[in-house]
């Protein structure tokens, strides 16, 4: 299929730098997965460093924003989990669908090379730090302002913690997420009986 549109090149591209190092992964490689000839795809980006920082502001900084997996945040800390979780399980579709999870020479699950992914872009999207600090900031306010209503509506304990339950929350995905990446990968629905364990020590 031949490539038309400056999207289309992306969305191919990311199944390429998501399975190799970005160093390995010439123009040449990239123009043959997007159906375009080198010229072609210099034309859409100039050069390689260009349609990497492309892909991760896609399948990164975007991504991963809040407003991206869902409009408006549920109204009880109950409902949210289930949300979260949603937006969780599309995401994966979304990026199985990219880059196929049949075709792994290494037995590898489309998480392990996601996690790949994001170490590729800490290492060569400039100044790439302050804006994945500023991505995770959002993710954890936006847990503390659901848990902070839950609380003041009698949802959970008087007693908790805002803060620290929103790490519990948050770094039971990141935790899960990454050591299952090395096996079959995130099994969302153990995700979800993890989140809702949680939520029953917090509950009023």
């Amino acid at each position: 299929m031949i490539i038309t549109n400056r999207e289309e090149v992306i969305d191919k591209a990311f199944g390429v730098f998501i399975k190799m190092n970005y160093e390995k992964a010439s123009i040449i490689t990239l123009a043959k997965a997007c159906g375009l000839t080198k010229t072609g795809i210099v034309y859409y980006f100039p050069h390689k460093l260009d349609l990497f920082i492309a892909v991760a502001d896609k399948y990164v900084l975007q991504m991963h924003k809040p407003e991206n997996k869902f409009a408006v945040p549920a109204d009880t800390l109950a409902e949210f989990i289930g949300q979260y979780v949603a937006g969780i399980t599309s995401s994966m579709k979304r990026i199985v669908g990219l880059i196929g999870d049949s075709c792994s020479p290494h037995d590898c699950s489309p998480n392990f090379y996601y996690f790949h992914f994001l170490s590729q872009v800490r290492m060569y999207y400039p100044d790439i730090r302050q804006k994945i600090e500023r991505v995770y900031r959002q993710d954890y306010e936006l847990w503390e302002k659901v848990i902070q209503r839950a609380k003041e509506n009698g949802e959970i304990r008087s007693d908790t913690d805002v803060k620290k339950a929103a790490a519990m929350f948050r770094q039971m995905f990141f935790g899960l997420s990454y050591e299952q990446s090395f096996l079959n990968g995130l099994n969302v629905d153990e995700l979800a009986e993890h989140f809702h364990y949680i939520y029953s020590l917090l509950k009023a």
